[in-house]
């Protein structure tokens, strides 16, 4: 073999190990750009579940500001905090339609999602418009605070039915992205369910509606049992016990919460002072699941 041939020959070969190598390169950028493109969009839903579920938190939330303003506790705070809660509450729902990028939220085109949706403004029309009547005139508004009472968990549950939506919108998730939405769903529930209680509670304590207290009771326990699977996990609703060190530690700061309200909830009647408990720790616990929700929704490991 010349000289130049060899020349000719390794310079073919260094060629095709470039080439191979390019390839590689080629499709492992593309399957890195799938993987990226794949956990993009199940991020952007856990942030859809996670601000729809809070939705359902603001039925209730707004619902226990009415009472509380109809019972005078604090009225001129509950007044403004109505208006902050609708607004927030009406903003979200259109961005769950049309998209909002201050929320990180796209428009849909899913024909199940946007059904639910229409729903959800059938009922949220009529209520946005009682709410700020009772921001502007306080207890004053006493037919808007009867709408309020008999119409939010209608409310409440077309808001449910929205999650339900989401969650189910993606047909092509693996195993482990629809574990972590349930996770998000069950722990997002637990918001509402932390007004849902407080609500019941006026209601049966303070405005003697004892058609109420069934449902407190069964608030409580869901609030419990669901709390529960969240730390310790349970196989039948599909929840693994949590490994972030993280998140554990704030399961365990809403546990501490809990133990501190779960007897009052219970108890039969409250006095004044306790009353005022309920009243000023209910936020703390709210704050403190709606952090145990955002953990659960970014943590790289559950």
């Amino acid at each position: 073999m010349t000289h130049i041939n060899q020349i000719l020959i390794s310079t073919l070969f260094c060629s095709s190990l470039f080439i191979a190598d390019a390839n590689a390169l080629n499709n492992q950028d593309a399957f890195s750009s799938v993987i990226g493109g794949m956990m993009e969009s199940d991020n952007e839903l856990k942030n859809t579940i996670n601000l729809a579920g809070k939705q359902r938190m603001l039925t209730q939330r707004m619902s226990k500001a009415a009472l509380l303003v109809s019972l005078g506790i604090e009225s001129k705070k509950y007044r403004e905090k109505l208006n902050s809660f609708a607004e927030l509450y009406n903003k979200t729902l259109k961005g769950l339609k049309s998209g909002d990028a201050e929320l990180k939220l796209s428009a849909t085109d899913n024909s199940d999602v946007l059904k639910e949706i229409d729903i959800v403004e059938k009922h949220w029309s009529p209520f946005y418009e009682q709410i700020k009547e009772i921001a502007a005139k306080g207890v004053k508004a006493k037919s808007a605070i009867d709408y309020i009472i008999n119409n939010n968990e209608v409310l409440l549950a077309s808001s449910d039915d929205l999650v339900t939506a989401f969650e189910k919108s993606n047909t092509s998730m693996d195993y482990l992205t629809k574990f972590r939405l349930r996770v998000v769903n069950i722990a997002g529930r637990q918001r509402m369910l932390t007004q849902k209680m407080t609500k019941e509670k006026l209601l049966v304590s303070e405005l003697k509606k004892s058609e109420y207290a069934d449902k407190l009771k069964k608030s409580i326990a869901l609030f419990d049992t669901s709390l529960t699977a969240l730390i310790h996990g349970d196989a039948e609703k599909g929840i693994s016990k949590p490994t972030d060190a993280v998140l554990i530690k704030a399961y365990a700061k809403v546990e501490k919460g809990w133990t501190k309200l779960k007897p009052l909830y219970s108890k039969k009647s409250l006095d004044n002072e306790e009353l005022q408990v309920i009243v000023n720790e209910n936020p703390k616990l709210l704050k403190d699941m709606n952090n145990a929700v955002n953990l659960a929704e970014s943590a790289l490991e559950y």
